[in-house]
């Protein structure tokens, strides 16, 4: 187990969290939840929140005794939330969640089976989070651990350094520039993306209200059940019309994941309203492997998103939040509103490209018009 050490200035990174994120006053509750590697953080969270009157709950989860618990236990059993924590979620206020386990392809390379078992809790945090009109965010710093770093092969320093950087970025400037596009999006009906790579797709919208993750949740967001962002953040998303897409993409950016890795050159071609052809220059084969498995649904247009935090750039699993950044996603988008419910899920990532809502410029070069 590796912790994360704090910078100097994290306690300021903490009080952003609380007040800005989260819009946590003094005498309301907060519920942190934190694996090993994250405790040092979760520790100084959970001091600045105090320091700030409020009442603080801290959730523990030991790396070690979790996969002895895998080992050793029945994934059913570990999947059922236990009725304290339940009640803990449904008098909060607030909610910090740090990442983890730390060995996250370790988890994602579990048989699907055991791996849903062990999550199965989900829908019941969910529905609990909901109703009590929980305020909620993950500190996507918890994801940038060693195990991560060795199976996409990046440096863990760097990429913690860079989530840092993102982290310390102008959120209320994210949040104005998030809702700007949101509303073109939303009365858009025709979007076209480009670039000077060969990128030139068209695809279209219903009207569908986008999902905006700036890093803050505020008071729309609990009142539509938006109510967990990520931090730092910064994207917009719209579920397309799932019957509608023609031309191709060419990515300049890798997209990783713990399932899949780092998937790096892709190229898809649409025909007929559907992904005809794809390739890579690296990862292909773990990307065909599991759409070829995949069902109906798998080849559908899905959703659009546009990133806005400046101080990212190709950073693992935050590639949607570079500013600039489009991404065209197939397969399912029932988390943006859409009706594709394909258990497949995939994407590619455009920077510095053009995007036009109807015939209109909304990103050109990258940079947000």
């Amino acid at each position: 187990m590796t912790e994360l050490a704090p910078p100097e200035d994290a306690p300021e990174i903490c009080r952003t969290i609380l007040s800005q994120t989260l819009h946590l006053r003094r005498g309301e509750n907060l519920v942190v939840e934190s694996w090993s590697h994250m405790l040092p953080w979760a520790n100084l969270l959970v001091l600045e929140a105090r320091k700030l009157g409020i009442r603080t709950t801290l959730l523990y989860e030991d790396e070690a005794t979790y996969w002895r618990s895998v080992e050793e236990s029945k994934a059913a059993d570990l999947g059922r939330m236990p009725d304290p924590e339940l009640g803990a979620i449904a008098k909060a206020d607030g909610y910090v969640f740090f990442w983890g386990p730390e060995d996250r392809p370790r988890r994602a390379a579990l048989p699907p089976e055991q791996g849903q078992a062990l999550t199965a809790y989900n829908g019941a945090w969910y529905e609990a989070a909901t109703k009590s009109r929980l305020r909620g965010c993950r500190i996507e710093l918890g994801r940038a651990t060693p195990a991560a770093a060795r199976f996409f092969g990046v440096n863990p320093v760097t990429w913690q350094a860079n989530v840092l950087a993102g982290s310390r970025a102008d959120m209320k400037g994210i949040a104005r520039d998030a809702a700007r596009v949101a509303s073109r999006l939303r009365k858009g009906k025709q979007l076209r993306v480009t670039h000077a790579n060969g990128t030139d797709v068209s695809v279209r919208l219903l009207g569908r209200k986008p999902t905006v993750d700036d890093g803050i949740v505020d008071a729309d967001d609990v009142r539509t059940g938006n109510n967990m962002t990520t931090f730092p953040g910064g994207a917009t998303y719209v579920a397309l019309d799932e019957s509608f897409i023609e031309g191709k993409v060419v990515a300049n950016r890798a997209i990783c994941s713990p399932r899949m890795g780092c998937l790096a050159g892709g190229r898809w071609s649409f025909e007929q309203n559907r992904l005809a052809s794809y390739s890579y220059e690296a990862g292909g084969e773990r990307f065909a492997e599991m759409y070829d498995a995949a069902g109906t649904g798998k080849d559908k247009p899905g959703f659009l998103s546009v990133g806005f935090n400046s101080a990212l750039r190709e950073v693992p699993e935050l590639e949607e939040f570079e500013r600039g950044t489009i991404l065209i996603g197939v397969g399912s988008n029932t988390s943006f509103g859409g009706k594709n419910r394909s258990p497949f899920q995939s994407y590619l990532a455009l920077a510095g490209g053009h995007l036009e809502v109807d015939g209109k410029a909304l990103v050109a070069d990258g940079e947000i018009l």
